[in-house]
């Protein structure tokens, strides 16, 4: 009856092996049938897929959010965005620290409704985190719940989002102009445009030199067209953000739009400069240039590419615990450095 270091009672498994498998799931980022496999060729003893994956709960389980966030040492700058998850019929909203770019926490919401924000939200602040600023897209209930919960903080429109809104509308406006050149039999001109779509949206900085010259080709046979309005229209917009070194430098680039007429041009345009004039939203755009020590952009979509590829080996997990549960493992392996 004496015990033996590394093998529980009643258990047919020894802790080593437990921690290899669950350590080649977290921190291999691999799946369940190639652990399986692994603890056949390794260890020569069998682990079915649902053996490990009850290894895997019962480790979780040890752990709660509420112990583990407080030691992430989140440094003050709060990232929420939303994503759906693979197999899933709702949408997650998950939260990052933008400056050590660490998971805070994931939850899964029902509903796009002020609630769901509102508690995400109150969860982090129980979890002790009390942001300086918070930085996400413009999904209408955050500013407002982010103010209720946390009122001190700066909020932060991503600039990513802001200027992926511009370019959808810009997209809409090449993609109606093709369509008048299809419906005027030129469909040599609409095929040239389509060629080239992602090129003329693409930033001016990012281009390489042959991309300049199919630009500079666009400009000369499109001539008197939207087209060019659209690549001058989208540079001024985007130094709006870019070239400001002030909020109110920013508002007389953004006014100076307005009197070039460019609101009167069409009404993509036009969808555009009414965006960018409401002064509730512009305020949360153009936070970092009152405040040079917040970014002017988040990391959610870095955060949620990361969190995809710990959804691709298992095709995305199956509930909102297993989730949770692979993300408090993944927190105490790979920021902690915990061996679990």
């Amino acid at each position: 009856n004496l015990s033996v270091k590394g093998i529980s009672k009643l258990s047919r498994s020894t802790d080593r092996l437990r921690s290899e498998a669950i350590a080649g799931i977290i921190e291999d980022n691999s799946s369940l049938p190639r652990i399986s496999a692994r603890l056949r060729r390794s260890f020569n003893t069998t682990g079915s897929k649902s053996t490990i994956q009850r290894w895997i709960e019962k480790e979780a389980d040890k752990y709660q959010f509420k112990d583990i966030v407080p030691k992430l040492d989140f440094k003050g700058i709060l990232c929420l965005d939303e994503y759906w998850p693979r197999r899933s019929k709702t949408c997650d909203l998950i939260s990052s620290d933008r400056l050590t770019y660490r998971i805070l926490y994931i939850e899964n919401i029902p509903h796009h409704w002020y609630e769901y924000a509102e508690n995400h939200l109150k969860q982090l602040k129980a979890f002790g985190i009390n942001p300086y600023a918070i930085i996400f897209d413009m999904w209408q209930p955050y500013p407002h719940t982010a103010e209720k919960v946390f009122p001190q903080a700066f909020i932060q429109y991503d600039y990513f989002h802001v200027i992926k809104r511009v370019l959808y509308h810009l997209r809409r406006c090449l993609g109606n102009y093709m369509e008048e050149l299809k419906e005027q039999n030129k469909k040599d001109m609409s095929r040239i445009l389509w060629h080239n779509r992602f090129n003329i949206m693409k930033n001016a900085e990012y281009r390489t030199p042959q991309q300049n010259l199919y630009i500079s080709y666009i400009n000369d046979r499109f001539k008197n067209t939207i087209v060019p309005d659209i690549l001058i229209f989208k540079e001024k917009v985007r130094d709006i953000f870019l070239m400001s070194k002030t909020r109110p430098e920013a508002i007389d680039r953004r006014n100076q739009l307005i009197a070039e007429g460019w609101k009167e041009s069409n009404k993509y345009f036009s969808n555009v400069m009414r965006y960018l004039s409401d002064s509730y939203q512009f305020n949360y755009m153009t936070t970092y240039l009152e405040h040079p020590e917040i970014p002017r952009a988040g990391n959610s979509e870095t955060i949620v590419s990361v969190w995809r590829q710990m959804e691709a080996p298992r095709y995305g997990f199956k509930s909102n615990k297993g989730r949770q549960d692979h993300l408090k493992l993944y927190q105490l392996t790979k920021y902690l450095n915990l061996e679990i």
